[in-house]
Order: C-alpha cells, then sequence, then structure tokens
C-alpha cells in the first residue's frame, strides 16, 4: 500500500487569519462551500442546505481543567491540564513548570500538593491531596488552545450554548457556530436536530509527527448516543434525509457507532485517505490547523485540492481554527 506524506497536510498559515476573538452573534461567521467556492453568511446555511436535513451536533461539555498556580517554596510559577480523571484523588494530565517532572516528584502549590505517580510520553498521572473535581470547580480556568490570546474575557465564548454533560477539554468548534437562536430557525424549518456526546481530548489537536500520515496513531475518547437517536438517523437516512455533521468529532462519533453497533464507548477511529464513509453525507467544520490529524479527514474528503481552498480562503480573509469561519464539505 502506498503510504501518504504527511507534509500533504501542511500549509502556511498567516498569523492574521487566525481568529483571536469569536463572532459576537455567531450567525454572522462566513461559510464556504467548498463544491462552489461559494462564501456565505452562517445565517444563510437554511438556504445552501438539503430540504430534507439532519444535523447532528456535539454537547459535551468543556471543564475548566486548567489550573494556574505557584510552587509555595521557589514561587516559581506551575500549570496542571487535566486530560482525565481516573479516580476521585487521580488523573492524567499535562505539567508545565521548570525543573525535572520525575516519577515521585512530590510539590506543594498554593491551591494543591501532588505527587507524579506516572510518567508517559508527554502527560502524567498525578495524585492529589484534594478530589480532581473540587479543583476543577474551585480553581479551574477555560483552556483556550495557546494560538488563543489568554483572556477571561473570552472563555465562555469557547464553549457552545446547547452543552450538556460530559468531559471535553477542547471546544467542538464548529458547533460555536450554532448558537440556540440558530438551533431554533432550523428547526422552524423542519430540519431535524440529533446530539451526540464525544469527550474531546487534546490529541484531537496534536500535529502528526511521523513522516507518513497512516503511521499516526489517533488517540481514544469516550463517546455516546442514545440507542433510539440512532435508529431515527438511520431511518431518515433511509427516507432520504442528509445527515451533516456539525463538527469532526460527531463524524467520527457517527461512521464509528455504524461500524461497531456499539451506542456508547471509545474511539480511536482515524480517518485518511482511502476511507469509505457509510453514514455522514456533510461535514461542517472549522479551518484547522497544518499538519493536524483533522486535516486527513479533509484530504481524505476533498482531495489534494484541499490547499488550493485552504489558501482561497486565506486569500478571501475567512478566520481559521477556533473562533474562525466554516466551511461545508460534500463527502457523499
Amino acid at each position: 500500500m502506498n503510504k501518504t506524506p504527511t507534509n500533504q497536510l501542511s500549509y502556511k498559515l498567516s498569523k492574521d487569519n487566525i481568529a483571536q476573538e469569536r463572532y459576537k452573534n455567531p450567525e454572522d461567521s462566513r461559510l464556504l462551500i467548498a463544491d462552489t467556492k461559494e462564501i456565505i453568511q452562517f445565517k444563510d446555511l437554511i438556504s445552501v442546505a438539503s430540504e430534507k436535513a439532519v444535523f447532528v451536533l456535539n454537547k459535551s461539555t468543556v471543564r475548566n481543567v486548567r489550573l494556574k498556580t505557584n510552587k509555595i517554596h521557589s514561587g516559581g510559577k506551575l500549570e496542571i491540564f487535566i486530560l482525565n480523571i481516573i479516580s476521585d484523588y487521580e488523573c492524567e494530565c499535562l505539567l508545565n513548570f521548570s525543573g525535572k517532572k520525575t516519577k515521585g516528584l512530590e510539590i506543594t502549590t498554593n491551591i494543591v500538593k501532588f505527587k507524579i505517580i506516572e510518567k508517559n510520553k508527554d502527560t502524567y498521572k498525578i495524585s492529589t491531596d484534594i478530589k480532581i473535581d473540587a479543583l476543577i470547580e474551585n480553581y479551574g480556568i477555560t483552556p483556550l488552545p495557546p494560538y488563543i490570546k489568554d483572556n477571561v474575557k473570552k472563555y465562555e465564548y469557547y464553549k457552545t450554548d446547547f452543552s450538556s454533560g460530559g468531559f471535553s477539554v477542547a471546544a467542538s468548534t464548529a458547533g460555536l457556530h450554532f448558537n440556540n437562536k440558530m438551533i431554533s430557525k432550523l428547526e422552524k424549518q423542519n430540519k431535524i436536530i440529533k446530539y451526540i456526546n464525544l469527550d474531546i481530548g487534546i490529541g484531537t489537536f496534536k500535529p502528526i509527527d511521523t513522516n507518513f500520515i497512516e503511521d499516526h496513531k489517533v488517540h481514544n475518547e469516550n463517546y455516546f448516543i442514545k440507542k433510539n437517536d440512532y435508529k431515527e438517523i438511520l431511518k431518515l437516512k433511509e427516507d432520504g434525509y442528509k445527515i451533516y455533521a456539525v463538527g469532526t468529532t460527531v463524524l467520527r462519533t457517527l461512521e464509528t457507532v455504524i461500524k461497531t453497533k456499539n451506542y456508547k464507548g471509545s474511539t480511536d477511529l482515524y480517518i485518511k485517505p482511502g476511507y469509505q464513509f457509510k453514514l455522514v453525507d456533510y461535514l461542517i467544520t472549522n479551518f484547522h490547523a497544518p499538519n493536524s490529524s483533522l486535516l486527513s479527514i479533509v484530504l481524505s474528503i476533498y482531495g489534494k485540492e484541499w490547499k488550493e481552498l485552504y489558501m482561497y480562503a486565506q486569500t478571501n480573509k475567512l478566520k481559521f481554527l477556533s473562533f474562525g469561519d466554516a466551511v461545508l464539505f460534500k463527502i457523499q
């Protein structure tokens, strides 16, 4: 099998094209129609959507998993980024502070005392003297992506209006375009709205660091869809409805469920060139960072011409990444 060089996912992204603020009204964001290269306002999505359409959104909530504190003895800055709660007093996390991060190391900070139990490639398992949930509730802040300048005023805009339950450490950014007003408008136009839950991990946004796309391994993420909702989506598709995945997380979840028939579980589905889509007809997604596994999805759907499409978007001053504009891809 011929492998795909990872440089097929690289492109030059100007800092000027990275959105630093979310649109005050998400409906004012723009949507690029990939097939025609028409650019419309997001509020006009109804005008290009199929008459019989099902929009599936990810309702997983971004938790306040970023803890910024200081070491008691030295006063040095320290950051804990919680990725996964293992038990009441244990979590998987990223650690950022000066000095060695060795197994067995104990550190006392202004808010918590913790010990490194295990060190993996770039993540750590730690035990704490305070419950992880309490740390998140009392001290956690919203984990804005590193390319967005940190500002407390932006935190509320990094969460979708419809989020409920779940444990994500990053936003389903395509969902940021769908406020409750937009969802209500779609329903009044007889569009069907359904929800899944996929807990987004930090690995989603990690650049591929292998020479070939196929050699990259995607991390596991937990998902859930109500059995009745899934059955209804299948029935609607049989009846001629087009299935719109709002975000790559929804796309991966729906494609996982139709393959495994499991409504709840963990998925490491990696969509790469040659993947045969079985359920989703359209994908609404933001513009992704160079060399990310999310761009592998774009390549799989749109082919090598995706670079030209992204260049066209930048030339037309569309905004990229989490707070930016979106693109609509036809899959099948």
